[in-house]
């Protein structure tokens, strides 16, 4: 399958480029050994379990403005603790600290982001689309080798306004001087990257690497990133 000619491509980052999953593992649980949690949790599957709902919950509570972005960053930790019956904010704020700085170092890759991009950089304007924050996500661009591959990088703490809303995708295509016609997003999540991306009229790569069922309608699904060799 071959679709239409575009110039310029928009991808997410975490989780469709950068491996947000591994990369976030490793990272807790090396801090879960330094900051000696096992006297908390039973196990770190244990901390890293009760951890994943408590994050996606503040995040989807971050996006829909009802947060703000320290109540993300520390009270996802601040939060799993308290689960333990450990009550320091304190600790939470220097664990969510070095987190921040830790995991952002790390450069595991989705399988084949690599090859694609080489690929596609001489032929595209590839950009970066992201809600991470601000102090990890140049880090990350840095570290796995992805900067030099993208000629601009918008993040919604930046711009003012995150990923689904019109504002976002409206200030990433005029700032590359691009036409909606000539613009492709590319992204894992069917609430902000596609969302935004259907409500702004922009066609849509939905990268879906475990298959999970949807009943949305979406432009383009793929579950690797090799797929895009063969389309674009």
């Amino acid at each position: 399958m071959y679709i239409q000619q575009y110039q310029h491509l928009f991808f997410d980052l975490d989780h469709t480029l950068w491996d947000f999953n591994t990369n976030e593992k490793h990272t807790l649980s090396e801090l879960f050994m330094r900051y000696n949690l096992d006297k908390h949790f039973d196990s770190f599957d244990i901390f890293f379990n009760t951890y994943e709902p408590i994050n996606a919950d503040l995040w989807l509570k971050y996006r829909h403005g009802e947060i703000r972005k320290p109540e993300v960053a520390i009270g996802r930790f601040h939060n799993t603790f308290l689960t333990s019956g450990l009550d320091d904010f304190e600790m939470a704020r220097k664990f969510s600290f070095d987190f921040v700085a830790e995991n952002s170092k790390k450069t595991a890759l989705i399988p084949g982001a690599i090859e694609l991009l080489e690929y596609l950089h001489p032929k595209y304007n590839l950009h970066i689309i992201t809600n991470g924050f601000i102090e990890a996500q140049h880090v990350k661009m840095e570290k796995s080798g992805l900067k030099p591959f993208f000629q601009k990088i918008f993040i919604s703490e930046e711009i003012g306004a995150p990923k689904p809303k019109q504002e976002f995708f409206e200030h990433a295509i005029r700032s590359c001087n691009a036409k909606k016609k000539e613009s492709l997003v590319i992204g894992d999540s069917l609430e902000t990257d596609i969302a935004g991306a259907k409500n702004f009229g922009l066609d849509h790569v939905y990268f879906n690497p475990a298959g999970t069922p949807h009943n949305e309608v979406v432009f383009m699904e793929i579950r690797s990133l090799r797929e895009l060799l063969d389309c674009l």
